[in-house]
């Protein structure tokens, strides 16, 4: 009796082990590592938040350039600096893209802002220093600009071959009989044509410029088109200088009968009078967004990579694009980086505020009146270029 009942205590013994082997065995089969519950969490977290930021860097970075661009680069930096709480500090000079391009070679700045790409030299290089990565930020417009007290804005109406003769000094009063055969319902007065332009080396000059080449032959072969050019008027005592977009757009303002052109923005901010040009189309246009978005659609087909070179495209292949709506004076705004920096804190910082601009930057209510946003696809030519950026 004793020996049956050690028998059925060891089996009773064995029955227990053996139910509670199989409770964990299932309970393990439905249990996650606390790696892979972390794992899982973090997955959800990165599905809801774009660009989740584990280390928050605070700093300065410093560019200039373009006066084109200013406008636009300032609210940018003033938006930005408001999103970080004071994080994230850019500061940006209107110096001019020439300006820009040579303080950046000095290494001076950590970025540039430049109407026009680097010229192919320059490309070069820097692509013997470790490379370059240049992109679009946001699509700008030239417009032509005069003070002519009896004609209203958006109302004269020109020609580039007509605006190129006026600054090869060949035609010189408001009321020239090829003016007045565009402009028969305008009351033109017989006054000189003052024709302001740029003084400083300037990438609108070499947009504004490369639009006369591609539109008058004249132009093209007597002045051509770069940073700064010799004007024919001024050796007529009809020409004036101003420095920046600035200086352009307050010398129109001050002197009447005056010509003049400058970025959009300017144009709206000094309450200067915009004339209407003619496309390639036969048709007059004003820089408005769906002129623009014309334009851009060419733009957009012939787009390098950040690290290529974009001399040969930009701007003397993209003026003057084809498209009944086409505004013939629209270019991109750049911003050239170097690929390779000594700071990691700076490399951080500026892939920070360059993916903000081609992201949330680009929605209009960033938008400065006088600009238009990038197409994604001309985004992410600047957000892959991004990637690039790396410290030595």
């Amino acid at each position: 009796m004793k020996m049956k009942a050690n028998t059925k205590l060891v089996l009773t013994t064995i029955v227990v082990i053996a139910v509670a082997v199989l409770v964990s065995i299932f309970a393990l089969s439905s249990w996650q590592t606390p790696t892979q519950q972390t794992t899982a969490t973090y997955t959800a977290t990165t599905e809801t938040t774009p660009t989740p930021t584990t280390i928050q860097l605070s700093g300065m970075i410093n560019g200039a350039g373009a006066t084109f661009l200013n406008p636009q680069m300032q609210a940018w930096a003033s938006k930005f600096y408001e999103l970080t709480g004071g994080r994230i500090q850019v500061n940006y000079q209107s110096i001019g893209s020439g300006a820009g391009q040579a303080k950046f070679r000095e290494g001076v700045l950590d970025f540039a802002g430049s109407d026009p790409p680097l010229k192919a030299d320059i490309y070069n290089e820097f692509k013997d220093k470790g490379g370059i990565i240049q992109f679009p930020v946001v699509i700008g417009t030239i417009v032509i600009v005069h003070n002519i007290p009896t004609v209203e804005s958006g109302k004269l109406k020109l020609t580039g071959e007509v605006v190129a003769k006026i600054y090869l000094g060949e035609i010189i009063y408001w009321d020239d009989p090829e003016i007045k055969a565009l402009n028969p319902e305008l009351n033109l007065p017989h006054e000189k044509i003052i024709a302001v332009h740029r003084s400083d080396g300037s990438g609108t000059t070499r947009v504004f410029t490369a639009y006369l080449a591609k539109v008058s032959k004249d132009w093209k072969d007597k002045v051509g088109s770069d940073f700064t050019v010799a004007w024919p008027v001024d050796q007529l005592g009809n020409g004036v200088g101003g420095k920046g977009n600035e200086g352009v757009a307050a010398a129109v303002k001050q002197n009447l009968y005056s010509i003049g052109y400058v970025e959009t923005a300017y144009a709206y901010e000094v309450g200067l009078k915009v004339a209407l040009i003619q496309n390639r189309d036969g048709n007059y246009v004003l820089p408005t967004r769906e002129a623009v978005e014309s334009a851009a659609k060419t733009l957009v087909t012939v787009l390098p990579r950040a690290y290529e070179d974009w001399s040969h495209i930009f701007p003397d292949e993209t003026v003057d694009a084809p498209g009944k709506e086409s505004y013939p004076i629209t270019s991109f705004s750049f911003v050239i980086l170097r690929q390779v920096y000594d700071d990691p804190v700076k490399v951080a910082i500026l892939k920070e505020f360059f993916q903000w601009v081609l992201t949330e930057g680009q929605k209009d209510e960033n938008i400065v009146k006088g600009y238009e946003p990038l197409p994604p696809e001309v985004s992410m030519v600047g957000l892959e270029g991004l990637k690039l950026l790396r410290t030595t």
